[in-house]
């Protein structure tokens, strides 16, 4: 009896004597309890659920990384918008390859879309911050000083709240800076290499190629060099690059060497070397068939050429794509931790004896002003323990006593 009401006592406090004392340990008990859940060296750890750094970095490794794996590079990209772009980056003169310009316009529009779950992840950490309040230390001192406790979560809501926007805005700028220059010479952009290399007579032939639509003028010399570290997919990319350079070579190849003249007219005008010579193939006359006023396309079948342009700009808007990705992944979380999570740990205490500490005495009065609850539970048990203390003290006499 005795142990438990002194237990009982000793959790409501001893009576205040000097409050400044009182105020700066709580305030600095506060702040290394709210440091330690983040770090992961509380004393109590929840066996629940994860909460405080476990939290944030599950945010970061699988919710956030789950909303990015979700975001398809060419999503709300048809083929007509494709073409479209490449029809409006060539102008009125009908272009000899595909232009660059549209490759740019089109990955920009895909890259912004990495935005949105950036910002989600910055608010799910705001509010997971928000929320280890709750699980910090100094809980019985929180219940003995109810207006301390709001207090607190005043200042440290105010704090996470104005370090929110800077890290939005660090987040928009990570991304706007991916959209700011788009670096076709990244060393991970094989892609494009290749193409250029195909383009301009290197000597990159892919692989896979068949001899029904191969020259033989172009069979492959020298095979490849490979990276094995690009993994299957990129392997794949490769082999389906290949055919479609394989192709557009052999369309130059075979134009090249088809009749006298060295030029092929089709409906009275002039192919470029890109074109398919359409007297040898109805389905390509077929093809190309009115698009209407040139602001909608028609449903109608691709050409070869019109085909290979827009799969070139598609494994490119994915090969991009999915660099940017990479970057972003990695960035903002360290955009996060920066701005917020660690500058909340290092102004935490700063904070909090600013905004409490340095006040009058008469707010020190208000902040440590008990609830009537706890000072009355705290006066019965201390009257309780004396009364033990007493008891126990008869009884010894008496034990004491000898009996004639």
């Amino acid at each position: 009896m005795v142990s438990h009401f002194q237990a009982l006592v000793n959790s409501f406090g001893e009576p205040i004597e000097d409050k400044g004392r009182l105020l700066l340990q709580i305030i600095t008990k506060f702040a290394s309890s709210y440091c330690a859940t983040i770090e992961g060296t509380a004393k109590n750890i929840e066996v629940s659920e994860l909460c405080g750094g476990a939290r944030i970095c599950y945010i970061f490794h699988e919710t956030f990384a789950r909303a990015l794996d979700s975001i398809n590079p060419l999503d709300t990209l048809t083929t007509f918008d494709i073409l479209t772009a490449i029809r409006n980056a060539t102008g009125p003169r009908p272009a000899l390859f595909v232009p660059e310009v549209s490759f740019e316009l089109l990955v920009k529009r895909q890259i912004k879309r990495l935005e949105d779950p950036g910002l989600r992840c910055v608010e799910l950490v705001h509010e997971e911050l928000q929320r280890i309040i709750q699980h910090c230390g100094a809980q019985q001192e929180f219940i003995r000083f109810p207006r301390l406790h709001e207090k607190i979560v005043d200042v440290v809501t105010h704090l996470l709240r104005r370090r929110l926007p800077e890290t939005n805005r660090m987040v928009e700028n990570l991304v706007g800076i991916e959209l700011a220059y788009i670096n076709t010479k990244h060393p991970d952009f094989h892609e494009a290499g290749l193409i250029h290399r195909a383009l301009t007579g290197g000597d990159y032939i892919a692989p896979a190629v068949s001899t029904s639509t191969t020259s033989p003028s172009v069979q492959p010399h020298t095979k490849p060099q490979r990276d094995p570290s690009r993994g299957k997919e990129n392997r794949n990319d490769e082999s389906t690059l290949g055919k479609i350079i394989s192709n557009s070579r052999s369309l130059i190849q075979q134009h090249l060497t088809d009749g006298s003249d060295g030029e092929a007219v089709t409906n009275g005008e002039q192919s470029s070397p890109y074109m398919v010579n359409t007297g040898r193939n109805s389905a390509v006359s077929s093809s190309m068939a009115p698009i209407g006023d040139g602001t909608t396309v028609n449903t109608r079948k691709l050409s070869p050429r019109e085909q290979r342009d827009c799969e070139v700009i598609e494994k490119l808007i994915r090969s991009y794509f999915l660099i940017v990705r990479k970057n972003i992944q990695d960035s903002v979380p360290k955009a996060i931790m920066h701005f917020l999570v660690n500058y909340v740990k290092d102004q935490l205490q700063s904070e909090l004896v600013a905004s409490l500490y340095k006040t009058s005495t008469h707010e020190h009065d208000e902040l440590l002003d008990e609830s009537g609850q706890i000072a009355q539970r705290r006066k019965d048990a201390q009257e309780m323990l004396e009364a033990l203390h007493k008891a126990n003290q008869i009884i010894s006499e008496v034990r004491e006593t000898h009996l004639w």
